[in-house]
């Protein structure tokens, strides 16, 4: 069975997000999102609140695992006996940041291959920093992600 794993914070889960995840069943027999914790972020959901709004986007999709992790990305592909991890591409600066991290996994993880999945132009703006930005500034959002993130988190949302 073909697997990958797509990992972020997702805080919150994006139109983007949910795009990378889409392409990757088409390729992959199961994708598992991962849910990171990351100590140097605050974020504005709380791990069990970010998986659970992506559970219920993937809800009737039964390729589709959602888990949560701290600590390193490759221990927690390690642990799931996979070698493949999906990284989606906004930019230029993304793709830096990312075959960074992509250098520094294969160093930990000598069997892992990373992916790069485009966005389409009309999402290379959309992040969830700018998700929690608009938030911050009371405005809405929910153009921006998917319709169940949204449903789900609404009643979090300050």
């Amino acid at each position: 069975m073909k697997t990958c794993v797509f990992a972020g914070t997702f805080d919150p889960f994006t139109n983007g997000h949910e795009f990378i995840v889409n392409k990757c069943l088409d390729i992959f027999d199961r994708v598992i999102i991962a849910v990171g914790v990351n100590v140097d972020k605050k974020p504005m959901f709380t791990t069990r609140q970010r998986v659970n709004a992506i559970k219920s986007v993937f809800a009737d999709n039964k390729k589709v695992k959602v888990y949560s992790f701290s600590g390193m990305l490759v221990d927690f592909m390690k642990n799931k006996g996979v070698t493949v991890t999906v990284r989606g591409l906004r930019n230029a600066d993304d793709y830096k940041y990312e075959t960074t991290m992509a250098d520094y996994n294969a160093d930990l993880y000598p069997e892992i291959t990373t992916l790069y999945i485009p966005t389409p132009a009309n999402l290379s703006y959309v992040s969830s920093s700018a998700m929690r930005n608009i938030l911050g500034l009371k405005g809405d959002i929910k153009g921006y992600i998917p319709e169940k993130a949204y449903e789900y988190l609404k009643d979090y949302i300050k």
